[in-house]
């Protein structure tokens, strides 16, 4: 049975799948590496929620090779994959299996950047609010939280242009979107967006200052805040 964050039910399609399903996936990775203000000398340390097979880690710990980065996920299959592709980064990297807010962040542990990509939309109002809430205990004074996430819009026209936008998409890599779905068991049973403004008003609520929408394609977006120094 899959759980939330397991869109596809074999873990080793999901980089090509989730590249067919969500349009400019690389340019919201982007925009997330391109988000702390930290130089790529410094050793800062990374928490990163919902993990998956590794794609965004790898990309962190490339972009900041003084980094280690703590790589959280729930899915069993997900991290055998990330451990596979993160082989090369030797203990610079560590694998944790376990929920959010459940069971990260470890309130024992402090980072200096936390890090999340198309997890926290499976999540409802009350534990998006915990995890805020967690996170910002976590991260050391100053730390970022940086997340590119699904998010949900108020207006039924701007969300059925979006499905459009997507159905496009995914026409564009040569599928129409219910064989995909079906040819690669995809699901967005766990899917639970919320709006771009709800969560900056949470996250200001958890006390994050510079609160702020970074990139937005649509219905997919990157947000984040600062722990004041």
């Amino acid at each position: 049975m899959k759980k939330p964050g397991e869109v596809f039910a074999d873990a080793s399609v999901y980089d090509p799948g989730i590249e067919a399903i969500v349009p400019r996936y690389d340019e919201l990775h982007d925009a997330i590496l391109n988000s702390p203000p930290h130089d790529r000398s410094e050793a800062i340390r990374v928490l990163e929620l919902g993990t998956g097979t590794g794609e965004l880690t790898a990309k962190l710990l490339t972009r900041f090779p003084e980094s280690s980065v703590l790589a959280a996920d729930h899915s069993e299959q997900m991290l055998v994959e990330a451990e596979r592709k993160l082989e090369t980064f030797g203990d610079r990297v560590e694998l944790g299996q376990g929920a959010f807010p459940e069971d990260y962040p470890d309130q024992t542990d402090e980072f200096d950047l936390v890090v999340s990509s198309l997890a926290v939309h499976h999540l409802d109002e009350g534990e998006k609010k915990a995890l805020f809430d967690a996170i910002y205990d976590c991260l050391n004074p100053g730390g970022w939280f940086i997340n590119g996430d699904v998010v949900q819009f108020d207006a039924p026209h701007l969300e059925a242009l979006s499905g459009d936008m997507i159905e496009n998409w995914v026409r564009s890599k040569g599928w129409e979107e219910a064989d995909f779905m079906d040819e690669w068991e995809a699901s967005d049973d766990y899917d639970n967006p919320s709006t771009l403004t709800d969560q900056l008003v949470w996250l200001r609520e958890s006390e994050f200052e510079a609160v702020t929408s970074i990139w937005q394609y649509y219905n997919f977006a990157v947000y984040g805040g600062q722990k004041p120094e």
